[in-house]
């Protein structure tokens, strides 16, 4: 069965300069549904609708701007109304697909319309405020906060059907939002594996240290993150290896009134000139940084479906990440990377501690790693993802009839 689908999202790499993981997995969904010979035509908020380009049988759209200046409090719902236009101007459809961030099909879900809308469920900015240890300097109650919050709601709340990425970020989302009448199921992210391993072949940036053993992290520098959790743990790393280098791949964030990168660098004391703080960098760079280094710890307080870790363990390396969210759908601690309790330092310097003293067990996780994630490939994922869709557009509105297809968490 062919399936017109509309994909609608704020990133899709190359078009736009900004790209994070659901830029990725939108980019990536998007060629996976075409090559299943599915009709995609993928509409960019922010973009202007002069915007329109032809990506390996993939139609790409601006949707155009409403608001170009005024308070950051309306430039959410300018998004919306863009998208609301675009919407039956590049249709029809027969399913609508866009994530619940910054709630820009809003105002789809509540316009009355036949093509059913179904949200993928990341991270809610609800829960990203919940999460995050500093959260007062996120601005919990100004206006576009609460006005984006109610955005994100309003989408999940009136969509057709909801996919999560994870059964944890559904299971958060089934506590803050009325979800628990809508049909839903669990489809996870993606990774492009044969691209990852590739580009693994190549040489991480000039100033990535080279003879010392290398303990990686990947992500923006902040709280949620467990940036500080790391730097605590690795005083005591440092205490049985002090030739151990820390290397921090992503850019800086805020930490109580000041910057992490500098809270990381004053809890090193004597040892921070073992910290390579190299900041965000590209595929090309990123992940032979990964392939050279001896552990990649991931210490997150929460994660929906972290992409580093998948990246990372695509690329064979042994991973140290935390349990109790995304991370507990594809990493079994002990057979293809190692999980401990967020926000424990020192659970997470013993497992860190291990892998450095043992290479035996870093190869054997690593190879590990590298075999279990093949089911996350672009081919698969995305047939699974097909395939639901399918089931929405046949079953149209009459959730009832969808939820009896086979939703539900898998």
């Amino acid at each position: 069965m062919k399936v017109r689908v509309c994909l609608i999202t704020r990133e899709f790499p190359p078009v736009t300069s900004y790209t994070g993981g659901i830029g990725r997995q939108f980019r990536w969904l998007a060629a996976g549904l075409r090559a299943l010979g599915h009709e995609v035509v993928v509409l960019i908020v922010g973009l202007p609708r002069q915007v329109q380009r032809e990506m390996d049988g993939v139609s790409v759209r601006g949707v155009g701007h409403l608001l170009t200046a005024g308070p950051e409090s309306l430039a959410g719902l300018g998004s919306s109304l863009a998208v609301r236009r675009a919407v039956p101007r590049e249709g029809p459809f027969d399913v609508i697909y866009a994530p619940e961030w910054q709630g820009d099909a809003a105002l789809l879900a509540r316009s009355g319309r036949s093509t059913p809308l179904v949200t993928n469920l990341q991270t809610p900015g609800a829960i990203v405020r919940a999460i995050t240890p500093d959260a007062r300097r996120l601005g919990r109650l100004r206006p576009h906060r609460v006005i984006q919050a109610r955005r994100e709601r309003t989408q999940a709340e009136g969509s057709q059907a909801i996919v999560a990425a994870s059964r944890a970020v559904l299971d958060r989302t089934r506590e803050i939002w009325d979800i628990g009448d809508l049909p839903t199921t669990v489809l996870p992210n993606c990774v492009d594996v044969e691209m990852v391993r590739w580009a693994a072949r190549g040489e991480p940036p000039s100033d990535f240290p080279r003879d010392d053993p290398v303990v990686a992290f990947c992500g923006r520098l902040e709280g949620r993150k467990g940036v500080q959790v790391l730097i605590a743990a690795m005083r005591v790393v440092w205490q049985s290896h002090p030739e151990a280098r820390l290397v921090l791949l992503g850019p800086d964030g805020a930490w109580r009134g000041g910057s992490m990168a500098s809270h990381v660098r004053e809890e090193a004391g004597p040892f921070r000139e073992r910290i390579h703080h190299l900041g965000s960098q590209p595929p090309e760079l990123l992940y032979p940084s990964f392939a050279h280094a001896d552990v990649v710890a991931l210490p997150s307080l929460w994660e929906n479906f972290p992409l580093s870790a998948l990246e990372a363990m695509a690329i064979g390396c042994p991973l140290v990440a935390t349990g109790g969210s995304g991370y507990d759908d594809f990493v079994r601690s002990g057979s293809n990377g190692l999980l401990v309790r967020p926000g424990d330092e020192v659970e997470l310097a013993e497992a860190i501690l291990g892998l450095l003293q043992d290479p035996a067990r870093r190869k054997e996780l690593g190879t590990e790693a590298a075999r279990s994630i093949e089911q996350y490939d672009i081919g698969p994922v995305c047939k699974r993802h097909a395939d639901y869709l399918e089931v929405v557009t046949t079953a149209g509105v009459r959730r009832d009839g969808l939820a009896e297809a086979g939703s539900g968490p898998t």
